[in-house]
């Protein structure tokens, strides 16, 4: 899996440890599901921009154990949309936060990615074929960055909403189809295959998401299911976007609700959301 157009850069003067790119290969499909939790909205108007709320509860994929929740947002004002994810711990206080920003190119916005519990950040930045791919494994590592140049077959974070969206009826129909995930650890495109399974009821279609090479083989993947009338995400069971106390990412299953939540879609909702301070640890 050679990274398209990489150029390393590491600010420290330090490189990434084996052991760090090997999680970071391992999770590489993690990283884009966890941005899937995106897709189910709730509406309301303020102040010209339109917001959109849902929350997601992440289950420890054994046990049925709560871990955590994710509170997203969508703000759109005209043509542009800015989603915001805020992660809160089984008590509700709030440890991570993520914000993504549309571009031209409809499957690879920008995004940034901290966690407060040590530190972790990750994102891409710029808004052209040409993208800064950062990320930082502690608040003691030093952030480590590359570039990447990414084109129509590219997708990065929740852009894999907007991937998904305009192949539903192809993908629905049973044919898979591939695209090159931005990985930002790696400063890397991974290869990922995404092919429709059999759903666990009707009215829902379910995905296989894996990696399109011989790593699927070693690779976990990953099951997401959709409501086949609305196209909202209705479960994701995989590797997530949070990582335990030894620093990998959870087996977890995160569950959406059928309709849209009134709750939280306001404007201050928002801003409230955005600016909440976040805890350097769950209890």
């Amino acid at each position: 899996m050679s990274p398209t157009g990489k150029h390393e850069h590491v600010i420290s003067g330090t490189r990434v440890r084996p052991a760090a790119d090997r999680i970071s290969q391992s999770a590489a499909t993690a990283r884009g599901a966890r941005a899937l939790a995106m897709l189910l909205f709730a509406s309301g108007v303020a102040g010209g921009a339109t917001i959109e709320h849902t929350t997601g509860k992440a289950t420890d994929l054994r046990t049925g154990r709560l871990l955590y929740e994710e509170q997203h947002w969508i703000r759109t004002t005209g043509s542009e949309r800015t989603r915001l994810v805020v992660y809160r711990c089984p008590d509700g206080r709030a440890f991570a936060r993520k914000r993504v920003i549309d571009t031209a190119l409809p499957g690879a916005p920008v995004f940034e990615f901290d966690d407060a519990r040590d530190g972790y950040r990750e994102g891409v930045d710029g808004a052209s074929g040409t993208r800064r791919a950062y990320w930082r494994a502690s608040a003691f590592s030093p952030l480590r960055e590359r570039t990447v140049v990414v084109g129509s077959d590219t997708v990065i974070d929740a852009g894999f909403d907007d991937w998904v969206r305009e192949r539903w009826n192809s993908l629905a129909d049973g044919s898979p189809s591939r695209a090159q995930f931005v990985v930002p650890s790696r400063g890397s495109q991974v290869p990922i295959r995404v092919q429709r399974v059999d759903a666990p009821g009707a009215g829902l279609v379910r995905f296989r998401l894996s990696l399109d090479s011989w790593l699927d083989f070693v690779a976990p993947s990953m099951q997401i299911t959709y409501d086949a009338s609305t196209r909202r995400l209705r479960t994701f069971e995989g590797i997530g976007t949070i990582r335990g106390p030894n620093g990998t990412p959870l087996k977890v299953r995160i569950d959406f609700p059928r309709a849209p939540q009134r709750a939280d879609s306001s404007r201050s909702a928002y801003e409230a959301a955005l600016k909440m301070p976040l805890v350097a640890r769950c209890e």
